[in-house]
């Protein structure tokens, strides 16, 4: 430590604050602001797409070779099955599912972790062009799913992440939480208020 010399330093006063956070790219978007603002088009912006067949470790190998926070998830038919979030590779959820399943993290495979399409809201193009963004937050609180999913002509052609909302507005989409995947049905059933009874 001879060559190090201490620097001339004081005591941190109590009354310190945080600096004002820098607004990159202008102001935030607020919940009256039209819902194509926050509309992700696939046409313009593919989304990443899985096999439900894939491993959790080859999951997790797509997302990070990749900046997408979700993908869609495709059945043996390849259509669309439903969409996976990157953050339920390492959840609880998927904790959950190890445990009851008694197998381990690397042979789940992606399609016990999506949430399914059937259970999110389908919105016409039309709609969200008609939309304000706290409509779009609405619909996600009544049907309690991250995603609405956007169709035209029997296709889907997009969709809105409660995630891309926060982005854009800085403000949360509230959630209330219910059982849906794989892994939280079997979690709720394990419950112990249930199995207790």
């Amino acid at each position: 430590m001879s060559e190090f010399h201490t620097l001339a330093w004081k005591n941190t006063p109590a009354n310190l604050r945080l600096p004002e956070p820098v607004l990159v790219g202008g102001s935030k978007l607020d919940w009256h602001a039209p819902a194509i603002t926050v509309f992700e088009d696939f046409s313009s912006n593919p989304p990443l797409v899985l096999k439900g067949s894939l491993r959790l470790p080859e999951v997790e190998a797509a997302f990070e070779g990749s900046s997408d926070r979700y993908a869609c998830v495709l059945d043996n038919d390849a259509a669309v099955a439903g969409v996976l979030m990157a953050r339920e590779l390492h959840s609880r959820y998927s904790g959950s599912l190890c445990s009851l399943l008694q197998l381990p993290w690397s042979q789940i495979e992606a399609r016990f972790l999506m949430q399914p399409l059937h259970r999110m809201p389908m919105l016409s193009l039309a709609q969200i062009q008609h939309a304000r963004i706290g409509d779009i937050a609405a619909t996600m609180q009544a049907a309690s799913r991250d995603f609405v999913m956007v169709v035209s002509e029997g296709r889907i052609i997009g969709w809105i992440a409660a995630l891309k909302i926060i982005e854009q507005t800085g403000e949360s989409v509230r959630l209330y939480p219910r059982a849906t995947t794989f892994a939280e049905v079997f979690s709720a059933l394990k419950h112990p208020e249930i199995t207790d009874s």
